[in-house]
């Protein structure tokens, strides 16, 4: 066996590291009408559960609010501050 043949990763595990160190960073921030710019620890969910008639059966359809811990407020709108709306 040669020197470097224990040294160098398979290609299995070179690809796991490759997406763990350089994968998709999330970097989505939340914006509130009222407050600004916000954590996301101070954004809450709501979720809530609508049964919707579809023939003779009932279809869950969930709809998701953001809520502002700060405020209150619903003017929740999430942004990715490395994407330019206008750039793309």
């Amino acid at each position: 066996m040669g020197k470097g043949s224990k040294q160098r990763p398979t290609a299995a595990s070179f690809y796991d590291n490759f997406d763990r160190i350089f994968g998709d960073k999330k970097m989505t921030m939340y914006k509130c009408g009222k407050c600004g710019v916000v954590d996301e620890q101070e954004v809450h969910e709501i979720v809530e559960k609508n049964y919707e008639p579809m023939g003779d059966q009932h279809i869950e359809r969930l709809v998701i609010y953001l809520e502002c811990d700060r405020c209150g407020g619903e003017d929740i709108e999430e942004f990715n501050p490395l994407s330019c709306d206008t750039c793309d």
